[in-house]
């Protein structure tokens, strides 16, 4: 068998690969290091509020009413009016760990709605419910965001407290 030489290098090509073989290598091991990183560090880059919180109820006295997990899926501005709001989405799972009554539908699991205006946030536990809606009010932060919440009937609040979610 007859081997093929390079006329510009004067190298065959059984020299050719032992020689440029371990930069291929590395060229190729560099690329998918490069690519993971990329791709984690997108992931964590994520648009706040989109993340999950540990979510925290509080009543007017301080006592604790449910604890869980609030998730804030997608983040999208909008025009409302003549104004730009971004519209929040998203689902939240609470347990009852006080013994509290009339805390409206903040038990259970469910889909939440919402509004971002600046660092005010929105959030409405029951979308599609007329009466009976558990609606956080609050500001927020890198770390997460904290305000009020208010069981709202036809008549108006009919229990509020205080809550907090954290990253």
């Amino acid at each position: 068998m007859k081997s093929f030489t390079c006329k510009l290098c004067k190298m065959n090509l059984r020299t050719w690969t032992r020689v440029a073989g371990p930069y291929a290598l590395v060229l190729v091991f560099s690329s998918l290091a490069l690519a993971c990183y990329v791709a984690n560090s997108s992931q964590a880059q994520k648009p706040f509020p989109v993340g999950d919180y540990r979510y925290t109820s509080y009543d007017d006295k301080g006592d604790k009413v449910v604890e869980g997990q609030i998730s804030i899926t997608s983040s999208e501005k909008q025009r409302i009016g003549a104004e730009e709001k971004t519209q929040l989405k998203g689902h939240w799972e609470f347990k009852k760990v006080g013994n509290q009554e009339h805390i409206g539908l903040q038990e259970g699991k469910g889909d939440l709605i919402g509004t971002l205006d600046n660092s005010q946030i929105y959030l409405d536990l029951n979308p599609g419910t007329a009466d009976a809606n558990v609606v956080l009010q609050g500001k927020g932060d890198a770390k997460g965001f904290r305000g009020t919440w208010s069981f709202n009937g036809y008549a108006g609040p009919l229990a509020k407290g205080k809550f907090e979610a954290i990253k």
